[in-house]
């Protein structure tokens, strides 16, 4: 019995002081990015091979926007306004397209009509503007019934006073679709 646990101490002990071996080597690695995959950080250069940056089918892409190049200021807003029109067609199919959308992304805060009688009743959100008041306080020098489809455009995509950005939200069709619609349907 003596003799049984001195081997099996020898026998642990050669195993304890075999694995402390100096090479700190982390042995074979059967497939290296599962382990470490390389990441790519925001707004970083990457190094990636194949990687061509493009979004993911089905997702929205920050920042490339084909139809749209303005900055989110004031005087990206006014030249949108002024320079920039709707690319897509006015067919029925854009049109419900459209309803259907502001109805799920718009309709809370700017109402079913557009007249900022939506179910959201927040302090913050008491001045929600109607799309076709004739006031001249907006940043554009125009009442919103006289908003071109480039003002719309650039509010809904950089957002507007407590209106936030729906970039993220919305892609830059989906947002031409609203924005027809608000101008066919709403701001008349």
């Amino acid at each position: 019995m003596n003799n049984i646990l001195t081997k099996s101490i020898f026998i642990i002990l050669a195993i304890f002081l075999s694995s402390c071996d100096s090479d700190s080597s982390r042995g074979y690695e059967f497939m290296p990015n599962m382990y470490r995959s390389p990441s790519i950080e925001t707004y970083e250069q990457h190094s990636i091979k194949n990687f061509d940056r493009l979004p993911v089918n089905g997702t929205v892409s920050r920042g490339n926007l084909v139809t749209f190049n303005y900055e989110n200021n004031l005087e990206g807003y006014l030249s949108a306004g002024k320079n920039f029109s709707n690319p897509l067609v006015n067919n029925d199919k854009n049109l419900k397209d459209g309803e259907a959308l502001y109805g799920m992304f718009c309709q809370h805060c700017h109402g079913a009509t557009g007249a900022g009688d939506g179910s959201v009743q927040h302090p913050i959100y008491s001045a929600v503007p109607h799309y076709n008041d004739s006031k001249l306080l907006r940043r554009c020098g125009v009442p919103m019934c006289d908003l071109e489809a480039g003002h719309i455009f650039h509010a809904i995509t950089y957002g507007l006073n407590a209106m936030g950005p729906h970039a993220s939200q919305i892609t830059e069709e989906e947002r031409w679709k609203i924005v027809l619609y608000v101008q066919e349907k709403l701001q008349k």
